[in-house]
């Protein structure tokens, strides 16, 4: 019962209201509609982005979210599903292998731990590559911590299929993780094994065998058939990526202690009882549970030291540390409860998850009391209806932080957990309708009603030189292809100098004798192009649809010819237009 109360909260984090935040002008839009393509007869073998080729990753997420179009409709929450499934499936196997360990409470409250934090449900419920990948790599780390404590080379090659399974979802960066994981627990902290026979197990010709596989044949047939595959995808996705010399640039930077911050809000409410257990349980014992703890932590400090180093960062590569971390703190509080300690350590358990509440208020009070921190927060794009909101939503982690810590001086250990976990719940609903009431900050799906409605028989749609993070989200809602007028987009890079057919990468001199022909016509310009829209000299007797962060040019729309009702002055919010007409759901 307990392990399906704890599965029944997870499920409840990661899948509540999946579907309410639309698709978001960033990754999500550009991988939803890689899919979408494929569901609707595009190659399953090179995925493409409006039209054409896109190889920045493999396609096993794209497959998956081709799958859930098929077998559920097409939607947003279709889209986030496979992810989602995978951070519940990863919460799953915390209590299997608990199970198999014979530590089940640990496995237990892995799960719960790394199913209710911040970090890693809001990752999962967005369509990124990593909740996927890091449920398949951390299959196959298990199934090598197994296989190494066993000495079992069928174990060891059954760790393969997940993880050739991890390369098939965001490339070699899975090997390599393992690789560098498996080369610091030989180095620092051998098992059971004298190092030799652990490196022979590690090299074992059939594990190789069973890995290639399943990774390799893929990239083989791309690079057959998708001329510049084998610079782009191994040597600029893979190598120049972690050198920060990848073409075109498109990743982030940041100093060394990058990712220190983002590690916190990673596991955030659970990161003062993580640090309880560190400081107040007993050094790991040298058993089966034991040593897969000192597997985890070792696999986490090299893993973040790894991401550390490279200068591609990116939060969301930190995901399967939550997942490390959640299972290192399960195993020292199982240990304790074998040894008997767990009684003493419950009244400190206590007072870590009433720090969370206390800390959570004393925030809410410094935001209110310091007028910098206070218009910090206005400005961050919490809309006014979502602050109001924060006062009630740190009184109920106030709330169930307090009951959790007494519930845990009371020797009810699991009831207090499983109350405390429902602080995730709290954080979900609350980031959920952030998400929605940012639509307009976030998505085009409002855009894209308008346009649907005003243009009932289908429109030319341009962009003005962006694409990703601004406008992407038009291509899942109906308006594909979605041409990019002097494209600077780093997405379409490879696909326009490589498609084979007509390209959504134009020139002004088309949209110049598009523009002649008459016909209808939708210019989509972010505000911060406006100016060098307009000194364009396009916009001459084009119609204006103003909109939050854009402006929508605009000719021959039949249904506003009639009525003759398009307001002109781009002061006037478009989203009071849109909003008495009906906005397309989603296709």
């Amino acid at each position: 019962m307990a392990d399906a109360a704890v599965l029944l909260l997870v499920a409840a984090c990661l899948f509540w209201a999946l579907g309410r935040p639309p698709i978001r002008d960033n990754n999500e839009a550009l991988y939803a509609d890689i899919a979408l393509a494929m569901r609707n007869g595009g190659s399953w073998l090179i995925p493409h982005l409006d039209g054409v080729p896109y190889i920045e990753k493999p396609p096993l997420l794209y497959w998956l979210m081709a799958l859930s179009f098929k077998a559920f409709g097409v939607g947003a929450w279709q889209a986030r599903l496979p992810d989602a499934g995978a951070a519940w499936l990863a919460s799953l196997g915390c209590i299997v292998l608990g199970r198999r360990l014979r530590a089940p409470l640990g496995g237990r409250v892995a799960a719960l731990v790394a199913g209710s934090a911040l970090g890693w449900v809001q990752i999962a419920r967005t369509i990124l590559f990593d909740p996927l990948m890091s449920l398949c790599w951390l299959v196959a780390l298990a199934l090598v911590v197994l296989a190494e404590q066993r000495a079992s080379r069928t174990l060891m090659r059954w760790a393969m299929l997940p993880l050739g399974l991890a390369v098939m979802t965001k490339g070699p960066e899975a090997l390599v993780m393992l690789g560098l994981v498996g080369l610091v627990q030989l180095l620092l902290s051998p098992g059971p094994l004298p190092r030799a026979r652990m490196l022979r197990l590690f090299v074992d010709p059939w594990a190789i065998a069973l890995f290639v596989a399943v990774a390799l044949p893929w990239q083989l047939l791309a690079a057959w058939h998708q001329p510049g595959f084998a610079w782009f995808f191994w040597v600029n996705e893979t190598i120049n990526r972690f050198l920060g010399t990848r073409i075109p640039a498109d990743f982030h930077h940041g100093p060394l202690w990058y990712y220190v911050p983002r590690l916190l809000v990673g596991t955030f409410q659970w990161t003062p009882w993580l640090l309880v257990l560190c400081w107040r349980t007993a050094r790991l014992r040298d058993d089966a549970a034991g040593r897969s703890a000192v597997w985890a932590r070792n696999a986490a400090l090299s893993l973040f030291v790894f991401f550390s180093v490279a200068s591609d960062k990116g939060a969301y590569y930190l995901l399967p540390l939550v997942v490390l971390l959640s299972w290192w703190g399960g195993m020292r509080l199982q240990q304790a409860l074998d040894q008997g300690r767990l009684q003493r350590l419950l009244p400190w358990a206590a007072a870590g998850c009433a720090s969370f509440g206390l800390a959570a208020v004393l925030l809410w009070l410094a935001v209110q009391g310091v007028p910098a921190l206070h218009r910090a927060v206005l400005h961050s794009g919490l809309p006014p209806s979502q602050f109001a909101l924060l006062r009630e939503l740190v009184v109920t982690l106030l709330g169930l932080s307090l009951l959790a810590a007494a519930l845990l001086r009371a020797r009810l250990l699991e009831a207090g957990l499983l109350v405390f976990g429902l602080c995730g719940l709290a954080l979900t609903l609350f980031s959920t309708e952030l998400a929605w009431a940012k639509t307009p900050d976030t998505s085009q799906k409002h855009v894209a009603g308008v346009l649907h409605t005003l243009y009932p028989r289908g429109v030319d749609v341009f962009s003005w030189r962006s694409f990703e993070d601004q406008d992407a989200s038009l291509l899942f809602y109906g308006f594909r292809p979605l041409r990019v007028v002097d494209s600077v987009s780093s997405d379409l890079w490879f696909g326009c100098r490589h498609a084979t057919g007509p390209s959504p990468c134009v020139d002004r001199a088309l949209l110049r004798r598009t523009i002649a022909r008459g016909g209808p016509l939708a210019i989509w310009v972010a505000r911060g192009r406006l100016a060098e829209f307009e000194a364009s000299g396009l916009a001459r007797g084009l119609r204006r649809l103003p909109f939050r962060d854009s402006v929508v040019f605009i000719q021959r729309p039949p249904t506003l010819e009639t009525r003759q009702a398009v307001p002109t002055s781009p002061a006037k919010p478009m989203h009071r237009l849109g909003a008495s007409m009906q906005p397309a759901s989603d296709p």
